[in-house]
């Protein structure tokens, strides 16, 4: 055997030895895959950056697993001090005033874990491909491309670390491939040295409270509300319906979630009172939003979509029999 042979054999059985798992090659859907599973298997802590149109924010995660439980802090920096605490599946947001059981179904996507489904339904409504390999805070990186097989969805790019996995770069981009959502770590650290010790709360003195209370939420419950969307986009499939307060309303508000495991969309629907007859819409970075009105009531659709397919989605929603 060579001495490029040996060194080579050496190498690997060390990376095995300290539980580094070897890249695949150039399989995207298996990089995809990868980077689906790190963030919730991989021990991190860090800081990212998130732009979304006219919007920036810093957040500090930290997310460790131990027995296979998972417990994650995410604590926004720029807003008044609030934190989210997740252990499972289990997710409190906390106020320095109270505390509130979040429901999960209608949670918006927290960085690293931005993708959901799997690589093979991703891989039906994207063409998943790999892209270049760089140096992301002195960890290797490799891209993966997702092109939109239509006009119903946009671009993605997420940067996956080449020995877990984790994302630590993401971007989203118009049809034109301009930036208009992106995601970036500005330090971090991976494995041992991103410790339990991170997870303090800043609301120390009450968060035994907030782990223990597993109360569901009453305010939101799951429901046939008696409306559907007849043409939802190519790969969008429904993944909750239910009933939820909004501010202002006074009563629970029907609401449909659809989702294509990259993207997604909320239906709202409520009575059209005061009576309007116009229709409205606007778009900020990936947020579409457009409002219809349907004889006694508003169509209301939210996503992070092009705004033609939340028009779409609009005009396709209909009362059941």
């Amino acid at each position: 055997m060579s001495f490029a042979s040996r060194a080579a054999l050496s190498a690997f059985a060390l990376g095995v030895a300290c539980g580094v798992r070897a890249a695949p090659a150039d399989d995207p859907l298996a990089w995809l895959q990868r980077a689906m599973q790190a963030s919730r298997s991989t021990t991190f802590a860090g800081t990212f950056v998130h732009s979304n149109g006219e919007r920036t924010s810093t957040v500090r995660i930290t997310h460790t697993v131990n027995g296979g439980d998972e417990h994650e802090r995410i604590e926004p920096l720029d807003a008044p001090a609030y934190e989210i605490v997740r252990r499972n599946d289990e997710m409190y947001c906390q106020f320095p005033e109270k505390t509130v059981k979040l429901d999960r179904r209608t949670t918006a996507r927290f960085f690293p874990s931005l993708l959901s489904s799997t690589p093979a339904a991703i891989g039906a409504n994207y063409d998943v491909k790999l892209g270049s390999t760089e140096r992301v805070l002195g960890y290797d990186c490799r891209w993966i491309r997702l092109e939109p097989r239509d006009t119903l969805r946009f671009s993605q790019r997420v940067c996956a670390e080449a020995a877990t996995g984790l994302v630590l770069r993401a971007k989203t981009l118009n049809a034109q491939q301009q930036v208009i959502e992106q995601y970036t770590f500005t330090d971090l650290r991976i494995g041992p040295n991103a410790t339990r010790g991170d997870l303090k709360s800043i609301f120390e003195a009450r968060v035994k409270r907030w782990i223990s209370d597993a109360r569901p939420r009453d305010e939101t419950h799951s429901a046939q509300t008696g409306w559907t969307v007849s043409q939802p986009p190519a790969g969008f499939d429904k993944v909750t319906e239910l009933t939820r307060p909004l501010a202002g309303r006074a009563q629970p508000v029907p609401q449909l979630v659809y989702s294509d495991g990259v993207a997604s969309l909320s239906v709202f629907v409520e009575p059209n009172s005061p009576a309007r007859s116009d229709e409205a819409s606007s778009e900020n970075g990936t947020t579409s939003f457009f409002v219809r009105p349907v004889g006694e009531y508003v169509v209301t659709v939210l996503g992070e979509v092009p705004l033609s397919t939340v028009q779409q989605v609009a005009r396709s929603v209909v009362h059941r029999p």
